[in-house]
């Protein structure tokens, strides 16, 4: 398959690529982590998670390379009564964990990090003109004791995101055996240069 960018689309995601890296201008390890960080629930509770991403650098592009997941989980590690569920696996980049009250359950929303690659047309993702893909998002729910992957929900769309994207200091909280913690978690990820789709839950996501 040709997976070679269009110029527009090459130089959108390479901007994008050094938001994501573990340090813009360098390559992605293949296994990253596992760390911990806390999260805030929209109901104002604060939880401990265990991420592992498994990433493939692709590049040069830029002076950066673009890096794109192949497979990550998160774990749940505290408090105690949230660590015997299952851990949730999923091959996009998680943005949002919370719990819905309404449905009475946990999800997940994770973005398409191939979202613009050829062939997304063909699927239906993109619009007609190629340029607008929307269908960026994924959702997964832990319904019977499992995390399954489900049709995206329209009432996700302007969540604000809660994980980590900007992991460049996780080897630091890993050695002093702590979580990245909330205030952290914000100044790495609180800047207006991250791009929308990893700030909050969006509908569309421009290809270029």
């Amino acid at each position: 398959m040709n997976r070679t960018f269009p110029k527009g689309i090459r130089s959108g995601l390479s901007l994008a690529a050094c938001a994501v890296l573990v340090a813009c201008g360098g390559s992605t390890p293949p296994g990253l982590g596992p760390w911990q960080e806390e999260v805030q629930l929209a109901d104002g509770r604060v939880i401990v998670v265990e991420r592992f991403e498994d990433s493939e650098a692709r590049g040069p592009v830029g002076d950066g390379k673009d890096s794109y997941i192949n497979a990550t989980t998160i774990k749940f590690i505290a408090p105690p009564d949230l660590a015997v569920l299952p851990v949730l696996t999923m091959p996009y980049r998680p943005i949002l964990l919370d719990y819905d009250p309404k449905l009475s359950t946990w999800f997940a929303i994770g973005v398409n990090e191939r979202m613009c690659w050829p062939g997304e047309r063909e699927k239906g993702h993109l619009d007609a003109t190629g340029r607008v893909n929307i269908h960026p998002n994924y959702e997964f729910r832990l319904l019977e004791g499992q995390w399954q992957e489900v049709e995206f929900g329209s009432g996700r769309i302007g969540l604000p995101a809660n994980l980590l994207i900007r992991r460049i200091t996780i080897d630091k909280w890993n050695a002093a055996k702590l979580p990245v913690p909330l205030a952290e978690k914000r100044r790495l990820d609180g800047q207006e240069n991250l791009p929308v789709m990893y700030r909050r839950v969006t509908a569309r996501v421009g290809c270029g």
